[in-house]
């Protein structure tokens, strides 16, 4: 986080951040929205969204105005002898208003959202007609605002019942919160009608609008569960969502309160500003999640799946009053989605994830970057990992009884209701009758992360003695340390130890090392091959042929590192394995075709028009017509290469407007970078005007 050196500046900014939470925190004394049915256009044309509003709120006490938030608006007019005004970015609703008594308002207003709700694909007429994911319209209220395309509440503290209506063509499947009260069809148009049964935070609202397919199964505790996939990925509907129904009544058991919503959904989208985003009843997630068979090992869903399904009760039935609290959605996500894993995938799993988060923190807090749990100014690893081990070591302090009736408490309490640090810490002592200060002190305001502690928690698990007793050899010489690490190599293997071996004998080509590199390979271990696969840059003789029968591995992230390190080791094989290995694809990003088509443009052998083919294919996984992850491999490929095309340039270009900041700045820097060799000054500057308006300016001011 960017901390501002200038103290009088910094005043002045928290003064102002101040002066809107005592606003917000007014606003919430005086009213209680109760319920906002909207009534949604959407102009794909225009990317522009045109609505309805129809509001009904109570006055705590006697006012004569109240707002909702509504974000740069291009139109707001009453309907009817409604009295509002348009103005700082609020709707103001006008009256004579006494408290405990019910209003309503109604109005019309129309928005060009530059946030929150993102067209995709409707500006494009390169797109495939038939391709079922390149049209889309989806949302992203959480840290954007959803009033930036809904006029409604900005803070979290006022919980709505929400119902949308939303007209859009027949052609496409319309879906949002709650359950769907009803589907009307007229000629080309279909209007969905979803309605919320309890209320919920406006950041939870949440429209996704595509070309899918969808299937149902119901819960044991008879939530139906839908989940959508595109059409031409039907095949991978199975792999992709496997676990799901077990997830979900694992951890409504665990968690011990009854799923508090009516429905559940999981929706795929395309380039998604996270992972995942647990919009009430409605989750969106990255279509890379996406995943066939051999995908799944190396990348599946599971984890994000249970992680936004442990949200609807921490985060959406109880919520943060504000971001100090934030660990109370994060860091339950993080631990039942863990415990989720558990169940599915062992202990070892479970430790070793553990394991891997408090080495994060551990480092954090050796750079003196650590933050207190509880604090508006955390990092993801703070909120998420940090949090997921404080419940950890909560658990194991008060023990499993005395946890489980403590969230059931907690849940029961605070449902549909937003909470604090220190509401959740009262119900532990009520419980409990323990005294827990010791550990808010250590686990909750300390900056530094409480290593011994995890330690001692970790190393009740003997896997974990026995994968820390083989870390702790890193530095020590092969000779003293030979049989533990061949001990650990004993079938069946342990995919963390058998990884942690491989890792130690990087670069030791002696003839010990040979053995237990031979050992491994041996194994047959998918992880340990994996391991093997991209440790060995060089690549002695002897294991020529068993690198190359990786090229067939079940792995699409073995098959890579393979191939690359095949590669780079044998000259005269080069053609052999991009023969191979030329119709693999891999991963949603392409990454073992983008691999081949870098390596074939670097192997003497191919004629010029097969050259040519290859380098238009490369400058074509730049266009906006792919996901934003496929799209930086093949930048990155085209700045090893100092070749980009006219196109590749525009589509740099384009990327800087992309709404994920990560693939915006690597695009702002990248073309600035260009833009300084004189290799492409003159055809940016020949180009430059094809550009959007604001990369022209961020040019001129570089």
């Amino acid at each position: 986080m960017y901390m501002n050196p200038f103290i009088k500046i910094t005043s002045l900014i928290f003064s102002f951040c101040a002066s809107i939470i005592c606003s917000r925190a007014q606003q919430k004394d005086s009213v209680d929205f109760k319920t906002i049915e909207a009534h949604i256009q959407l102009d794909t044309l225009n990317q522009k969204v045109f609505g309805k509003i129809d509001v009904v709120f109570t006055p705590l006490k006697n006012t004569n105005q109240v707002y909702l938030d509504a974000q740069k608006m291009e139109a707001v007019t009453p309907i009817k002898d409604a009295k509002i005004e348009y103005k700082d970015n609020k709707v103001w609703l006008k009256g004579d208003f006494k408290a405990n008594k019910d209003y309503s308002f109604s109005f019309n207003y129309s928005k060009t959202p530059k946030k929150a709700l993102y067209f995709w694909g409707w500006d494009d007429k390169n797109i495939d007609p038939n391709s079922p994911n390149r049209k889309q319209i989806w949302t992203q209220g959480q840290g954007k605002y959803t009033s930036n395309w809904l006029p409604s509440i900005d803070d979290m503290n006022d919980k709505i019942i929400f119902t949308l209506k939303i007209d859009f063509s027949t052609d496409y499947k319309v879906i949002s919160n709650g359950s769907l009260k009803n589907k009307t069809v007229k000629k080309n148009t279909t209007t969905w009608v979803y309605q919320m049964q309890h209320p919920m935070s406006s950041y939870l609202v949440a429209i996704a609008i595509g070309k899918y397919a969808k299937k149902e199964k119901k819960s044991i505790s008879g939530i139906p569960l839908e989940n959508y996939i595109y059409s031409n990925r039907i095949t991978d509907y199975e792999t992709t969502f496997k676990h799901h129904k077990k997830v979900f009544e694992f951890l409504e058991t665990e968690i011990g309160f009854p799923y508090p919503w009516k429905i559940y959904r999981q929706v795929p989208v395309r380039d998604f500003l996270y992972a995942g985003m647990e919009n009430t009843t409605c989750t969106l997630f990255s279509d890379d999640f996406i995943v066939d068979d051999i995908t799944f090992d190396d990348q599946n869903f599971v984890s994000v799946s249970a992680h936004e399904l442990a949200h609807q009760w921490f985060g959406n039935i109880i919520t943060e009053t504000d971001s100090n609290h934030h660990w109370l959605h994060e860091g339950f996500a993080t631990y039942y989605a863990l415990l989720a894993e558990k169940e599915l995938f062992g202990e070892d799993h479970f430790y070793y994830k553990l394991y891997e988060s408090a080495e994060q923190l551990n480092h954090q807090s050796d750079l003196q970057k650590g933050k207190p749990l509880v604090t508006p100014k955390g990092s993801s690893l703070t909120y998420y990992q940090h949090g997921a081990w404080a419940i950890v070591a909560l658990r194991e302090k008060i023990g499993d009884n005395n946890f489980k009736k403590v969230v059931q408490q907690f849940l029961t309490t605070y449902q549909y209701k937003n909470v604090t640090t220190d509401d959740f810490l009262n119900i532990v002592v009520d419980v409990t009758g323990k005294d827990i200060s010791e550990f808010a002190k250590t686990w909750l305001h300390n900056t530094k992360f409480p290593a011994q502690k995890a330690l001692k928690i970790l190393t009740k698990s003997d896997f974990m003695k026995s994968y820390l007793q083989l870390a702790g050899e890193r530095t020590q010489p092969l000779i003293g340390k030979y049989q533990l690490l061949s001990d650990a190599i004993d079938f069946p293997v342990n995919s963390y130890l058998g990884q942690e071996v491989v890792s130690q004998l990087h670069g030791d080509f002696s003839a010990e090392a040979i053995q237990l590199l031979e050992k491994a390979f041996n194994s047959n271990n998918p992880q340990v091959l994996q391991a093997l696969a991209n440790s060995l840059t060089t690549i002695p003789k002897v294991f020529e042929p068993k690198m190359e029968r990786l090229l067939k591995a079940g792995s699409y992230a073995t098959i890579e590192g393979a191939l690359y390190n095949l590669w780079n080791n044998f000259e005269s094989k080069k053609m052999t394995y991009l023969k191979q290995t030329k119709d693999i694809i891999g991963f949603n990003d392409k990454n073992i075709r983008t691999l081949w088509l870098i390596l074939a443009l670097n192997t003497p052998g191919f004629s010029i028009n097969e050259r040519t083919r290859f380098f238009k294919e490369l400058n074509l996984y730049t266009s906006p017509n792919y996901n934003y992850k496929l799209r930086s491999k093949a930048f990155e490929y085209l700045k090893l290469l100092q070749s980009y095309s006219d196109h590749s340039i525009q589509n740099l270009a384009l990327g800087i407007t992309h709404p994920n900041w990560r693939f915006k700045k690597s695009c702002s820097n990248t073309l600035k970078e260009l833009y300084n060799n004189e290799k492409y000054t003159k055809r940016i500057d020949h180009l430059k005007s094809t550009f959007p308006n604001k990369v022209q300016q961020i040019l001129t001011t570089n």
